[in-house]
């Protein structure tokens, strides 16, 4: 599977909340247990399920620009709402 960019919505208490970047409506659900990676709400990554189907591979993607970080929260915080 290839990998897909996500924004991290939020943290509930038991699973870690993305929506695909390019997506809005492609949600991904992951147990805290199996979200690897130390980041945090609004932050940009790259997801990619582990060939033998047991956990996922994070990337933190920086290279975004603080203007498209702040475009991403704007449009978690208005999913929220909504």
């Amino acid at each position: 599977m290839s990998a897909k960019k996500y924004v991290l919505s939020h943290f509930d208490d038991f699973f870690v909340v993305l929506f695909e970047k390019d997506n809005k409506a492609n949600k991904l659900v992951i147990l805290k247990d199996k979200f690897t990676v130390h980041a945090k709400e609004g932050d940009l990554l790259e997801v990619e399920i582990n060939p033998d189907k047991s956990g996922y591979n994070f990337k933190m993607l920086e290279e975004e620009g603080d203007s498209t970080k702040q475009r991403l929260l704007d449009l978690i915080e208005n999913m929220k709402k909504n």
